[in-house]
């Protein structure tokens, strides 16, 4: 199990490839092994050990890696390539303090290698700052003012508005809480559009008990919100639908939009890519290109927080200095 300086990783190579049959080889100086399945080849690069264990039809797969090296795999997998230094920075203190705290979700190994836990497609193959940045900060991990590592939520974009953790999913967090981000508009993911027939949109609602006829005159319904105001309801006939439960139903990019009826469409103005709570990366991307630190930019996401390193957080139980 997880020490601080090795980590289990569960590697799920059958998330397309449904086969009992496997086969497994290495090459020179390179940890590799490579799935067949009749004459295609799928290959995973990693680095560490191995154990192979039969899990009904398939295989499970578990790879036991150093902590630094698996963050810096999360970075390229979570963060992409060509992107600035001081991002790669924040995502490395993220993934490892979220590695560290999260490493009991699972039973015979730390964590998942899919968004259950943090992706991770093995070892950073191209970007040099991505193991510049790891090597920076070392050891280094978030901790909240009573000095315990923190949930380390990120999300691709919040379209401008953060959400606290309160409002998505019920969780007090002191340094989870709702704020402007001027940084992330204008960024590839911070608006979408999605387009629904009036009639689908009354079978969908149809399916949350809320019933619409002819003469009803706004199918769209209320939702309390400008473009510049997340919902979290939508609002039919005295019925309340939250709208991350929406989110997934409709497979949106976000629980952040205001509805159009236009002729006989429904049309969902959007905004964001994710959850909303904790780090905007595409908000995160954009300070760094302005010139912002790492930690200007997880002060700026999260409050009420320090930067400490893992092996000497229990000299910060006490006295904890004061942070923006």
């Amino acid at each position: 199990m997880l020490n601080g300086k090795t980590i289990q990783v569960k590697t799920d190579p059958y998330k397309t490839i449904q086969t009992s049959k496997a086969s497994f080889s290495s090459l020179k100086n390179d940890a590799l092994f490579a799935l067949m399945q009749n004459s295609k080849t799928f290959i995973f690069k990693y680095e560490g050990e191995f154990s192979l264990q039969p899990n009904g039809q398939k295989i499970q797969v578990i790879n036991s890696l150093p902590l630094e090296e698996y963050v810096a795999g999360v970075v390229e997998a979570e963060g992409g390539a060509n992107k600035p230094l001081e991002y790669y920075k924040v995502q490395a203190i993220l993934s490892r303090t979220y590695a560290l705290r999260n490493h009991e979700r699972h039973v015979g190994y730390d964590v998942c290698d899919g968004t259950h836990c943090q992706v991770y497609h093995g070892i950073s193959k191209k970007e040099v700052d991505i193991f510049s940045a790891v090597k920076a900060t070392e050891n280094l991990v978030i901790v909240d003012s009573s000095a315990q590592l923190i949930t380390a939520f990120f999300h691709s974009n919040c379209g401008g508005q953060t959400c606290s953790a309160q409002d998505v999913w019920k969780s007090n967090l002191s340094y989870c809480v709702g704020k402007k981000d001027p940084y992330c508009m204008g960024m590839p993911n911070s608006t979408w559009e999605k387009r629904i027939s009036s009639a689908d949109w009354k079978n969908y609602l149809t399916t949350k008990n809320i019933s619409l006829n002819d003469s009803d005159e706004c199918i769209a319904g209320n939702m309390n919100c400008s473009a510049n105001k997340r919902p979290f309801y939508y609002v039919q006939k005295n019925t309340s639908l939250p709208t991350k439960d929406m989110r997934t139903d409709l497979k949106l990019k976000s629980a952040y939009f205001h509805i159009e009826e236009l002729d006989n469409e429904i049309i969902l103005h959007g905004r964001g890519f994710g959850h909303g709570v904790g780090l905007c990366q595409e908000g995160a991307m954009n300070m760094a290109k302005k010139g912002k630190t790492a930690e200007d930019i997880l002060h700026f996401y999260f409050s009420g927080v320090h930067v400490v390193p893992f092996d000497k957080q229990w000299l910060f139980k006490e006295n904890l200095p004061t942070t923006p």
